[in-house]
């Protein structure tokens, strides 16, 4: 058998009171976690020095890639070839890839 909603405790239920409740956290828990992460975020962003992992995330998909850059380009010129386009320069381009890595 359902039960009727106007008759059961939770239509005595406020919203209010599931977000809204007093905290058993000390006052200061706010200050201690506010200071905790803008002292880790300064040193991470500001006061660290870069080190090899830095210089490689900095580095282009293509430099970490090299084949990568292979299929955009043969992907390239084959949407150009078949739009029409001038694909000399990405032709080009590819030779010289062929010539380094090959």
């Amino acid at each position: 058998m359902p039960v009727k909603f106007s008759t059961s405790e939770a239509s005595r239920h406020r919203a209010y009171d599931s977000f809204f409740h007093k905290s058993k956290a000390p006052w200061y828990q706010v200050y201690c976690v506010t200071a905790s992460v803008a002292v880790f975020l300064l040193y991470f962003c500001v006061l660290r020095e870069e080190n090899d992992v830095d210089e490689y995330i900095g580095r282009s998909i293509y430099q970490k890639i090299p084949p990568f850059r292979e299929q955009v380009l043969e992907h390239k010129i084959k949407e150009g070839k078949q739009s029409g386009s001038n694909v000399g320069e990405l032709e080009e381009e590819l030779k010289e890839i062929h010539k380094k890595y090959k």
